[in-house]
């Protein structure tokens, strides 16, 4: 999902004082004041019970074991597939639906709420959002020629996440403090390195699957709290300094699979549902598939691909009421800032349509604009905007052009068929194997890969008849 980062303002930051250290009343308001962005950024508020009051339960347990114990901490569940937890000053603590799918226990939940706890506690949260305001100063280049915010995110999303990381050290300290605090709640420490070694192996698998293994993860976990090798291993000798025997603590694994089946996974249907290379919305009603070697990418606001290279495509929305033709809607788009080329109306399976193009100048140098947009309805235009480096532009020009092509409506009936995927928890049978029970998950490839990590499972594993696993299933 292509999230547009939250950004402080340059005289927002100066107001609360971001150029020195936070007063704790400075950060709660700054806290309060983000928190919004946060919801409005991210997918907003997961309501499904039992997950939101199971994780505030689980979040109020390690803030009673904290340093700061009377800070009053705000949980919320973040409603985006997306791997991560966060948090700002203030107490706002974080976890995506998509974080809760790959955990595997009420200890390694309380493992990622006790280390996103400990950034707060040690005011690493108030430290980073200052570097976002260097973040939020640098960003320029091709939004700015295009007019296309949305554009030039996917196009310098990875330069701009690199300042929104935490340092090693940060990094470091939150861990030792997660570890103490998940200790004193009760829970067998070694679980927040289980759930870290966890993403290490979701990240790897989503890498491989997008055909890239040093691929661009956006805003996942690892992208804003990098995992290492050693950070593992660092994490399994905190839990061991604490000198607790992790078989005499709890896991509470069936309270968490209990809270959590049923989650969606993946993509909800007010957003759309990428499957494969195609992309579809059972609201909206349409569908179209980008190219191989594109990784589709979804947002409230837009749809985004990237290839390995950079070439970028961003799909969104607009309201045009005044039933304009699309050659003048078109060139009326971008104003002054673009001049297009070859400004041609088309028809798009029997939808109005206009394109045009003009060469344009990127941080990463020359590149050719496209833009297409389509007429859906007398109030609803959709539009295609394509950026490609120069010297690619020609070989993807027939796949690109079958990309735009492909859009078309869907009838009722298919909209009806298309539904959300869920987790589900199932009980192991006689004669269930890792093997027959990914072959029931819906996805075309890597069903048993996908199976060990969503499960915690290790290569080679045995089930147990009566051992509870995850599944993703369309509902």
């Amino acid at each position: 999902m292509l999230k547009k980062l939250v950004r402080i303002t340059a005289p927002m930051a100066l107001a609360l004082g971001l150029g020195s250290c936070l007063t704790p009343s400075q950060e709660l308001a700054l806290g309060e004041q983000q928190h919004p962005e946060v919801l409005k950024e991210m997918g907003g508020v997961y309501k499904e019970e039992p997950v939101d009051g199971y994780v505030a339960m689980v979040g109020g347990r390690l803030a009673a074991n904290s340093d700061m114990p009377n800070l009053s901490y705000t949980f919320t569940v973040l409603d985006t597939p997306i791997v991560n937890a966060m948090a700002l000053p203030g107490g706002y603590v974080y976890v995506t639906r998509g974080l809760l799918a790959l955990a595997n226990s009420e200890a390694e939940l309380a493992g990622v709420l006790g280390h996103e706890i400990g950034h707060v506690t040690a005011h690493h949260t108030a430290e980073r959002y200052n570097r976002a305001t260097l973040a939020s100063i640098l960003s320029a280049g091709l939004g700015v020629a295009t007019g296309s915010s949305a554009l030039a995110q996917v196009a310098q999303q990875g330069s701009q996440l690199y300042l929104l990381k935490f340092s090693r050290s940060q990094e470091y300290e939150a861990d030792s403090l997660g570890v103490k605090y998940i200790a004193r709640a009760g829970y067998d420490p070694t679980a927040e390195a289980d759930f870290l070694h966890s993403l290490d192996r979701e990240s790897q698998l989503a890498a491989k699957l997008a055909g890239d293994e040093a691929r661009d993860r956006g805003s996942d976990f690892m992208a804003t709290h990098p995992v290492t090798a050693d950070r593992v291993v660092r994490a399994r000798a905190l839990a061991s300094d604490t000198h607790i025997d992790p078989n005499s603590r709890p896991r509470r694994r069936d309270e968490f699979l209990n809270a959590i089946d049923g989650i969606i996974y993946g993509d909800e249907p007010k957003d759309g549902f990428i499957r494969g290379h195609t992309f579809s919305h059972p609201i909206r009603k349409f569908t179209f598939t980008v190219p191989p070697g594109f990784t589709l990418v979804n947002t409230t606001e837009a749809v985004g691909a990237r290839d390995k290279a950079g070439n970028v495509m961003v799909f969104d929305s607009a309201k045009e009421e005044t039933g304009m033709s699309m050659t003048r809607y078109i060139q009326s788009l971008l104003g002054d800032r673009i001049a297009l080329k070859d400004v041609e109306s088309i028809m798009i399976n029997g939808l109005p349509a206009a394109t045009g193009w003009a060469p344009v100048s990127t941080q990463s140098g020359s590149a050719d604009f496209r833009l297409v947009t389509i007429r859906f309805d007398p109030s609803t235009i959709y539009r295609f905007q394509i950026l490609t480096n120069s010297g690619d532009t020609q070989k993807f020009g027939e796949a690109l052009r079958r990309m735009t092509y492909s859009f078309r409506k869907l009838s009722d009936k298919e909209a009806a068929a298309l539904k959300p995927y869920r987790v589900r928890v199932v009980t192991v049978k006689t004669g269930d194997t890792v093997q027959s029970l990914a072959a029931k998950m819906p996805f075309e490839t890597a069903n048993v890969e996908r199976f060990l990590v969503l499960n915690g499972l290790e290569s080679g594993t045995r089930l147990t008849p009566g051992q509870r696993v995850k599944l993703i299933r369309e509902e």
